[in-house]
């Protein structure tokens, strides 16, 4: 039984990422962090197989590059990590299984998470309106509910795009009352709510919840809301894209929202998010079933897209997944339950 593929990858240039998902290993999922750390194995993958695997990474398997780091999991075990590459190129660190980081957009299944667990504790109704929760949303915000905002199907404008067309780009800052002030200033939406699926970042802060609900009981205990830029991270690897001179610079970000990509984690954390979706105390069957309740449209077409996560399919295998991207980093969590 397949689990599921993790890829968190430093931004270097990687045209051939879709082989990955089918060269050589047609019988176990992936757990990919691009980034690099030591071997561990596990005794139950042979040998051909890791020298089939690791030869898929030997362009990031250098001392110069930023590279990543992979695991597998089968059935419920995680039975091989290694890493390629470097953590940290000023200091030459190699990445760890203990390496934290940045997932980007893959993120945003925790933050749908805490909205999910909060309706299960009765705190607020997926099928209640915006403006019972945020009454200064201009007048449409009567028309959209939690469970639009859920699966991007709302028509809010996404933060990200106001903040470019403002002239503002990773490098400046802003902060989360900025964006809500950007956001209840729109005079319209994208389209009627309901109506599309737009992908959309806007959202709000909830480390502490996620801290207290989510990460604590699950035993995740390198994994964060990054709600502080300047927060130290112990074993954190550092985000690089290319420069003009075949080497690389430094990628980093002063923004500190997190609903739409701030979550830091690492490989041993992710695989304990991926046992929760099989067999939890902490996460109930109903839980997983809103999770993976995809988005309905007005016109009654079912979309891809769920709670932060998207249901498809591969090969004849049903998928559960999500992608990132953000300040030097890539990710991929692809489940096949």
């Amino acid at each position: 039984k397949l689990r599921f593929k993790l890829l968190l990858q430093k931004q270097k240039s990687v045209k051939n990422n879709t082989n990955l998902k089918h060269k050589t290993m047609k019988k176990y999922f992936l757990l990919l962090i691009l980034c690099s750390f030591t071997m561990v194995s596990f005794g139950q993958i042979i040998e051909s197989q890791a020298i089939a695997i690791d030869s898929i990474f030997t362009e990031w398997n250098r001392a110069d590059v930023p590279g990543c780091t992979l695991g597998i999991i089968k059935d419920g075990k995680l039975i091989y990590a290694k890493g390629y590459g470097m953590a940290n190129m000023e200091y030459d660190i190699p990445n760890a299984a203990n390496t934290v980081f940045r997932i980007g957009s893959t993120s945003k299944q925790f933050t749908a998470a805490c909205i999910v667990l909060l309706a299960e504790k009765g705190k607020l109704n997926l099928d209640n309106k915006l403006d019972q929760y945020v009454p200064y949303f201009p007048k449409y915000a009567t028309n959209i509910s939690i469970r639009n905002l859920l699966n991007h199907t709302s028509g809010i404008r996404d933060y990200l795009t106001i903040s470019y067309l403002k002239g503002l780009s990773d490098d400046d800052y802003y902060k989360d009352s900025d964006i809500m002030k950007w956001l209840i200033n729109q005079s319209d939406l994208n389209f009627k709510p309901g109506k599309e699926f737009l992908y959309s970042n806007s959202g709000k802060n909830m480390a502490d919840f996620a801290q207290e609900e989510l990460f604590k009981p699950l035993g995740m205990s390198n994994t964060h809301f990054h709600n502080d830029h300047t927060q130290i991270v112990k074993n954190r690897a550092s985000g690089y894209v290319p420069n003009d001179n075949d080497s690389y610079k430094i990628s980093m970000t002063t923004l500190d929202m997190i609903g739409d990509g701030g979550i830091f984690t690492t490989i041993v954390d992710i695989k304990k998010w991926d046992d929760a979706y099989y067999r939890s105390s902490v996460l109930s069957k109903e839980f997983w079933n809103i999770m993976t309740q995809q988005g309905i449209l007005n016109n009654g077409e079912v979309i891809d897209y769920a709670s932060g996560l998207m249901i498809d399919e591969y090969k004849g295998l049903k998928t559960i997944r999500h992608g990132g991207a953000f300040v030097g980093f890539r990710a991929e969590l692809l489940r096949f339950p």
